[in-house]
């Protein structure tokens, strides 16, 4: 049974007589509690008029970004740009006010950068997340949106969730917040292709790393060749990880950044020929970039994979595949660590029931798009938004993301108190779901 007809069978089965407990009613439900669901709740906290919200979340806990380990560099966005103080200076849930509960305000106040470590805003989110347990379905899943419609015009949705024991239950809401379905974008590299590897090689993905990280550093005899297949800036992450271990063998990147280029040098086996002078020298285009001109990530991996060449005297190294062809080069890798594709719209199955009235999306800043819907096909204050944190792997945070989470909050309040059957204004749309 595929998540679609699993959807609208837990729909159908739920009970319709008299004797049956009528669904929950709520405001608003968001699916996940990610930081732009998370940037609502604070939003709704410290409305006049809070709304009653459902938040459900698949995951057991509140979790944001990456492991600590992986966290040691610095958000691209600095510290005002988190998830209330825009929105409300006076916020109690402003990264100042963390710093304050959590006794490092002077140490911030008194360092030189304004962007937070990653590891502290990851703990910034978890402080803020906690004040909203209560208020979150932990271990439970949307599987399923149904329109709930008077005539030809739908009133309000119905939402389908699994617990974590199985148990499907229903409950009925005006407006929905769900994660927007991820968009390649023009800079974002793209994970390399499946590989067919060698029998007997064990292979984890780059999201699973965290939790394998620790195996990985023990001692091993003989030492562990690693191979890491992918691009973009987890991957720099994992091989700026892997080569901190003095325990590991040789570590081995396969990619499309062509950042990378510059570490080929380290690659270079062969004793210097010689040659000219550079003043007769011809220019070649094949020249690789030198190290100096690269980004700080990849010079803290070039000083890394030096010092490893060193202390092994060139038994282990740093070997740089700059392709897609990863089969040959990850030939002698005992592990590979390699990027997977994610579904672009993992989302769309829930709204399968909905997709004939959605004519596409309207954005509405960076992090928010408002789904737009076929003329007289909804009701006024029936709403659907998509929200997207675009955090990058905890990286960074969208900029208007507290901005857009006062707006659901606002719009949401003001349909819960509409009544009647009134026509979606016509827009512009800009994209189909």
């Amino acid at each position: 049974m595929t998540s679609a007809e699993g959807a609208s069978s837990a729909m159908d089965a739920t009970p319709n007589s008299p004797l049956a407990q009528p669904a929950p009613w709520y405001d608003l439900v968001c699916i996940g509690f990610g930081a732009a669901q998370l940037a609502t709740a604070i939003a709704n906290s410290e409305s006049r008029t809070p709304s009653k919200v459902l938040f459900v979340e698949k995951k057991p806990s509140f979790a944001w970004g990456s492991s600590s380990n992986l966290s040691r560099t610095r958000m691209e966005t600095p510290f005002m740009y988190d998830l209330a103080t825009l929105r409300n200076p006076r916020t109690a849930f402003s990264y100042v006010n963390y710093l304050l509960n959590r006794k490092r305000l002077i140490e911030f106040a008194n360092s030189d950068r304004l962007n937070p470590l990653r590891e502290e805003f990851a703990d910034y989110m978890r402080w803020c997340a906690e004040h909203f347990k209560d208020d979150v379905r932990y271990g439970n899943e949307v599987i399923g949106v149904a329109p709930e419609a008077e005539g030809d015009v739908v009133q309000r949705w119905k939402v389908a969730i699994k617990d974590n024991t199985g148990k499907t239950w229903m409950v009925r809401t005006r407006s929905i917040v769900a994660p927007s379905p991820s968009r390649a974008s023009g800079i974002a590299a793209q994970p390399l292709p499946a590989t067919d590897f060698l029998a007997g090689q064990r292979i984890i993905s780059m999201d699973d790393y965290p939790t394998r990280r620790n195996e990985l550093r023990s001692h091993n005899e003989p030492r562990l060749n690693v191979a890491v297949v992918g691009s973009g800036e987890k991957t720099v992450e994992i091989v700026d990880d892997l080569l901190s271990c003095p325990r590991l063998g040789n570590i081995t990147v396969v990619t499309e950044d062509d950042s990378f280029a510059s570490l080929k040098i380290l690659d270079d086996a062969k004793l210097p020929q010689a040659q000219l002078c550079s003043i007769w020298a011809k220019p070649t285009s094949c020249q690789i970039p030198p190290v100096t001109e690269a980004p700080e990530p990849i010079r803290t991996i070039y000083m890394r994979a030096y010092e490893k060449q060193v202390q092994s005297k060139g038994e282990f190294r740093l070997h740089v595949i700059i392709g897609k062809d990863a089969s040959a080069a990850c030939s002698r890798s005992d592990l590979i660590i390699r990027d997977t594709a994610t579904s672009p719209f993992s989302n769309s199955a829930l709204f399968q029931s909905i997709d004939s009235i959605i004519l596409g999306c309207r954005p509405k800043g960076e992090s928010l798009e408002e789904v737009q819907f076929k003329r007289g096909a909804i009701a006024q204050g029936c709403r659907l938004w998509l929200v997207s944190s675009k955090s990058d792997g905890g990286r960074t945070l969208a900029k208007d993301i507290s901005l857009m989470a006062g707006e659901i909050v606002r719009q949401a309040s003001a349909g819960s108190k509409e009544v009647g059957d009134g026509a979606a204004s016509p827009v512009q749309v800009q994209a189909r779901m």
